[in-house]
């Protein structure tokens, strides 16, 4: 993945195969920053590589499958 990405806007949903499906509290705007993710009423302070690469992913693969 390259370092230019759209901005990720909080609220957005995203999904973790460990704690579920979440969102993310505050938005993105560069791929090296921190972000807050929520999920089941727990606050995660995660790297915004992570969500960007990873949660967002796994949360349009599972809405796909699911709309299948």
């Amino acid at each position: 993945m390259t370092d230019t990405f759209k901005v990720i806007q909080p609220t957005t949903t995203v999904y973790c195969p460990k704690r579920g499906e979440g969102w993310t509290l505050t938005g993105i705007t560069s791929i090296n920053e921190k972000t807050s993710v929520m999920f089941d009423g727990i606050r995660y302070t995660l790297d915004a590589r992570e969500v960007v690469e990873v949660l967002l992913p796994n949360a349009l693969a599972r809405t796909q499958s699911e709309n299948k």
